[in-house]
Order: C-alpha cells, then sequence, then structure tokens
C-alpha cells in the first residue's frame, strides 16, 4: 500500500461560503498514482466542514435558510458566554457558537472517497465541497490518498 498527502490552503469568504474542492481532490488522486484504494479528505478544524452532495445554487441556498432557522446567529449560546467560559479560548476569542453548532449538524471533519481505476469513484451529481461556517479565514484541508 502507498500513502500520498498533499495540503490544500483555503482562504475562505465568509459565512456559509461554499468552495468546490472535487478538482483539487482528482488531482492530488492523479499525482498520487495511485489506481485503486481511497482519498481523505479532512479538515483541521470545527467550524469549516466537508461536504458531500449537488452543488445546485437552490439546494445551498436551502441549506443555508434551514441552517440559520435551525442555528440563529446572535442567539444566546453558553459558548458564546464568556462570563462563565474558561475553556478552549484565546485572546481576541469571537462570538461563533452558531458556527460550531452549524457544523455539528451539516458538516462533517472528513469524507473518504473511493478511488477506481486512478479516478475519484463519485455519484452522477456528487462534489467534494468545503463549507465555512464562521467568519473569514485561511483554513487547511488534508488530502491523503492510500491504495495500490
Amino acid at each position: 500500500m502507498r500513502i500520498y498527502r498533499e495540503t490544500l490552503m483555503i482562504a475562505t469568504a465568509g459565512e456559509f461560503d461554499v468552495i468546490d474542492v472535487t478538482a483539487d481532490v482528482e488531482k492530488a488522486v492523479l499525482n498520487s498514482g495511485i489506481e485503486d484504494g481511497y482519498v481523505l479528505v479532512y479538515s483541521r478544524h470545527t467550524t469549516f466542514g466537508i461536504l458531500m452532495n449537488e452543488k445546485e445554487t437552490g439546494l445551498l441556498a436551502d441549506a443555508r435558510r434551514v441552517l440559520e432557522h435551525l442555528v440563529p446567529n446572535g442567539d444566546s449560546y453558553g459558548h458564546d458566554n464568556f462570563e462563565i467560559r474558561t475553556e478552549n479560548m484565546h485572546e481576541n476569542e469571537p462570538r461563533n457558537a452558531h458556527a460550531h453548532l452549524r457544523h455539528m449538524l451539516a458538516g462533517r471533519s472528513s469524507e473518504y472517497i473511493p478511488v477506481a481505476e486512478g479516478y475519484l469513484d463519485l455519484g452522477t451529481w456528487q462534489r467534494i465541497m468545503l463549507v465555512e461556517f464562521d467568519r473569514a479565514r485561511d483554513r487547511e484541508v488534508i488530502l491523503q490518498v492510500c491504495g495500490i
């Protein structure tokens, strides 16, 4: 078995920025030389997720509307109460509980995609997308291709 790894550096534009990285993942698979196995797409962040679905404008707008309804930005969340919160704090800590909760509901930290005959084995409309649930930031995504 061989393992190939590369890192995507992504600059997001802000809340609910959806970035299609299918072509980047395909390129990593080709660079790996691996014919059969899988690719892991992994986000190193808790408010920035991996989404596998159809990239269609209406569907993405619907998803945003549902998430904004279920987890409104600016609601009262314990994570945002800096008077009582003492864990995992840093200077300039943002109030972003809504982003963490949206990630828990709609994002994933990773996805495995099969590789067959040197190509991603995706369904007809499946795309590999990254979604920002927080503010504009620099993000890191690990692509790891494993196989033969």
